[in-house]
């Protein structure tokens, strides 16, 4: 049976991609899971191979970084969705609890009902204002049981297609006119510090749920706008309400970081120096 540090299941994706690399980097021990390009290549619906992989191998700290996050195939396909948003991470809490690994689950901000332009902290009420929502509030209920983990409510973003920003700078660029949410408030981290501060928070000894972003929160609009202006290029745009999508959507998002910073010695990004660190990412 070989020893390692970390192990990351879904490798590929944004998120989990970002944490492969600064792994790698720092030199620390890891396995991967995913569907394809990875040491343990699993379709994640057929999660209950994973016990092979635990079977022959030992992991201090165990990140679920796969997730469905398609707000519109999981109103419409919820119980498909909660087989990766919610039976998995079911199964990953009864492998923690037999292997004795920290389990560290990836959440949202999207669990927060929120008051407007009130930062939420960990204590807030949280409400499943739609099924995505739901099925992370589930999971989340799985690990509370649990003696080690994590959950980590955090809203990120990055290059990679069909992410916002993504959207945002194409859209920029090609000069197309876009909707932009003006009562839509978030905490929004570029992925390079999401990841970076998650395996920091992981490695110490840490517990419970905490909070992940930037410093304060923006509307969609003032962020795209903001993006806009350190691009040097213009931007056209209408400015509307989030109650146009036919899925409700949390309105106040903002995210409280007080106790992350507590506990890890460091300051969270600001909302600029995010975008900033996306905008990099671009030129």
């Amino acid at each position: 049976m070989k020893d390692y540090e970390f192990l990351v299941i879904g490798s590929n994706g944004m998120l989990g991609s970002k944490i492969v690399k600064i792994l790698n980097e720092r030199k620390i021990g890891y396995l991967t899971v995913a569907r394809n390009n990875s040491n343990f290549n699993l379709n994640l619906k057929k999660f209950r191979n994973l016990k092979k992989l635990f079977l022959k191998n030992r992991f201090k700290i165990v990140i679920n970084c796969a997730a469905i996050i398609d707000i519109n195939y999981c109103e419409k396909m919820f119980n498909e969705a909660a087989i990766i948003n919610c039976k998995l991470v079911k199964f990953l809490s009864e492998m923690s609890k037999k292997f004795n690994f920290k389990f560290v689950q990836i959440s949202t901000d999207h669990v927060y009902k929120g008051k407007k332009l009130k930062l939420n902290n960990e204590k807030s009420k949280i409400f499943a204002v739609n099924k995505y929502a739901k099925t992370k509030i589930l999971a989340e209920k799985y690990l509370k049981k649990l003696k080690k983990f994590l959950i980590i409510r955090t809203n990120f973003t990055g290059k990679k297609k069909d992410a916002f920003i993504d959207w945002l700078i194409k859209s920029i660029r090609a000069k197309k006119k876009i909707n932009l949410f003006h009562d839509m408030y978030t905490s929004t981290l570029d992925v390079n510090s999401c990841a970076k501060i998650i395996i920091d928070l992981a490695s110490i000894k840490s517990k419970g749920i905490y909070n992940l972003g930037s410093r304060s929160m923006i509307s969609k609009k003032n962020f795209a706008i903001n993006v806009s202006k350190n691009l040097k290029k213009k931007m056209q745009y209408k400015s509307v309400s989030c109650d146009i999508q036919k899925i409700s959507r949390g309105k106040n998002l903002g995210l409280n970081v007080n106790k992350i910073e507590k506990k890890i010695g460091y300051k969270m990004p600001t909302i600029n120096q995010s975008i900033m660190n996306l905008i990099k990412e671009y030129r």
